[in-house]
């Protein structure tokens, strides 16, 4: 696969692989071009097999790259299902993406994707329920694992506090230090802020030792640059088994990290 590409191209392939997919305009940030540009390069993988030909556009706006199944397969070290983006999940998709761009650019060691995570369960037996799964982890500043989730739509609260008590389990599981909320409008943090109360006054974080947080994603994702410098990039970026190393695009930028306190 590798030797009619780029070390960028395949750290594009790689991402693209672990987050199922990006429309046009993230691969153009990826790639540190214009999207003309970013779309001449979507021409070449496309004739090398290595990303679907289908121009989808599950929502109005860029169309959609996605690895074929056989790259996915190999990038990710395991058999995979062949994604396709529904609008449902287009939003959501884009945006841990546009998240984990903005958390800790294209370093491919600090962040591991819900697809990973998926990944390394056992499908469940019957009458078992599987693990909650993060929309995505990544490793700090400060070296520590911190849980990832985005929410754009307000759950009713039953439902929020259901999910809420799932991902701090989750992440207590795991051993991460913090997990953090992305949320989307007024209406999500305030379910958000009633469910994390009602569940503290129950005792549910009781030596939980996790430090919750929230932050307003698009708040967020204005810190980050239109694109990663070009004069980033550097060679070395290698495959193997478990996915591709030796990160050519460091961090995008260093937002804050912590947010704000998720409390009543």
């Amino acid at each position: 696969m590798s030797g009619n590409l780029t070390p960028r191209e395949m750290l594009l392939l790689t991402v693209l692989a672990e987050m199922y997919g990006a429309p046009l305009d993230l691969v153009a940030l990826m790639l540190g071009v214009t999207e003309s540009r970013a779309y001449r390069i979507v021409r070449k993988l496309r004739s090398l097999k290595v990303v679907s030909e289908l121009g989808m556009r599950p929502v109005p706006g860029p169309s959609w790259i996605t690895p074929t199944k056989a790259t996915a397969d190999a990038l990710l070290g395991r058999p995979t299902k062949y994604w396709m983006p529904s609008p449902k999940m287009a939003a959501h998709t884009r945006t841990v993406l546009e998240v984990r761009l903005a958390l800790v650019g294209l370093d491919l060691d600090r962040w591991i994707s819900e697809r990973q995570l998926r990944g390394e369960i056992p499908i469940a037996k019957p009458g078992e329920t599987r693990p909650h799964i993060h929309d995505g982890r990544y490793i700090n500043n400060h070296g520590e694992l911190i849980a990832v989730e985005v929410e754009l739509t307000a759950k009713n609260l039953k439902a929020a506090k259901t999910a809420v008590a799932q991902a701090v389990q989750a992440a207590r599981a795991s051993d991460c230090a913090g997990l953090i909320y992305y949320y989307r409008g007024p209406a999500v943090k305030s379910v958000l802020t009633k469910a994390v109360a009602e569940l503290n006054a129950a005792g549910h974080f009781e030596n939980a030792g996790l430090r919750m947080r929230s932050a307003d994603v698009d708040a967020e994702l204005l810190k980050r640059p239109t694109k990663p410098a070009a004069s980033d990039l550097r060679p070395g970026l290698r495959v193997i088994a478990g996915g591709a190393a030796d990160h050519a695009i460091p961090q995008v930028t260093d937002p804050n990290e912590d947010g704000e306190a998720v409390s009543s």
